[in-house]
């Protein structure tokens, strides 16, 4: 009996391999942030975004739609016909009516700027490599296209070597780990040093400005945590910025799930386990959440229940208050 992966999967790998984006952002798109901060494109220390968090809000509204159409209805069949139409020139259907649910898309866009503003106060000087930035395809090995995945690091790692870096700062965990673990595997002479964003400001956390805050919980990104090993760096962070830091039950590396990796096959539970970890990091005493990874960000909000009163953010847009203040 022939089995079928579930079509978002199919949609998603397919615009990873066609246009270096699981959306089919275009490069212009992905680099949209950095527009006005004149980075230049090579230099030791390369600045990766991989578009993860650019892209989150649509893949949320593209999971919406595809979820609530009937896979044999008429419309569903019209809306595959003009992907396939339309793939041929380039064009992603699923992009456009994504885009036109998406919420949040200029926040999640700014974390970015906002990322890149912290590093330069912090005295880092980096290269981006703008409109030619490539998707780092940690979907493609994390969902099993292990065969597409052999073909399209070879791309991603040709766009890298360009730069003339030496090191890459990911703003993204899944990224960090896909470069660090995999990418040495599958590239003969991927050798760059790989860093984390959370590993560059750890590393001058005594630049950082004090920020006014009630006390904070931390969400430990289970790549973060359990796979890089990072965890107490973000507790030093807070640290020296002034914010106390509440403990929820299950932390660092026995974080519990957001909810985030099954949220492409099972939106619905997704939101259910996030509502869960939102409730258990709670527990804390604090409401005022923060995480390092986009994936969880977009999780725990998804989960949290109408009227919650908790504020769930990046690291990063906690740390650009102390730059705007």
């Amino acid at each position: 009996m022939e089995m079928k992966l579930p079509l978002v999967l199919d949609v998603i790998s397919e615009n990873i391999i066609k246009h270096g984006s699981p959306l089919a952002l275009k490069g212009s798109e992905v680099a949209s942030w950095a527009k006005g901060l004149d980075l230049p494109d090579k230099g030791e220390l390369l600045f990766y975004t991989g578009g993860e968090y650019q892209m989150l809000p649509f893949i949320d509204s593209l999971i919406k739609t595809i979820t609530h159409l009937d896979q044999g209805s008429k419309m569903f069949s019209m809306m595959m016909g003009a992907r396939n139409i339309l793939n041929k020139t380039g064009i992603s259907p699923e992009k456009m009516y994504a885009s036109v649910l998406a919420k949040d898309k200029d926040r999640y866009n700014s974390i970015c700027f906002k990322a890149a503003t912290v590093l330069k106060e912090l005295g880092f000087e980096f290269c981006y490599s703008g409109n030619e930035e490539l998707y780092s395809g940690a979907l493609l090995y994390e969902l099993g296209y292990l065969e597409d995945m052999k073909d399209y690091v070879l791309r991603v790692a040709e766009v890298i070597k360009k730069s003339g870096a030496k090191t890459i700062v990911c703003l993204s965990p899944h990224a960090a780990e896909v470069f660090k673990f995999v990418y040495p595997k599958m590239v003969e002479g991927f050798d760059y040093e790989i860093r984390t964003y959370i590993d560059l400001v750890w590393e001058r956390r005594d630049r950082l400005a004090k920020i006014k805050s009630e006390s904070v919980v931390i969400h430990d990104s289970c790549r973060l945590a359990r796979e890089l090993g990072i965890h107490q760096e973000l507790r030093d962070i807070m640290e020296s910025v002034g914010a106390e830091v509440k403990e929820a039950p299950m932390n660092r590396e026995w974080t519990s799930c957001c909810g985030g990796p099954i949220k492409i096959l099972f939106p619905e539970l997704s939101h259910v386990i996030g509502g869960r970890r939102v409730n258990e990091l709670k527990e804390s005493g604090s409401e005022h959440i923060l995480t390092s990874c986009p994936y969880c960000l977009s999780a725990l909000e998804g989960g949290r229940a109408k009227g919650d009163s908790a504020l769930i953010e990046d690291l990063i847009e906690f740390l650009y208050r102390g730059v705007k203040a």
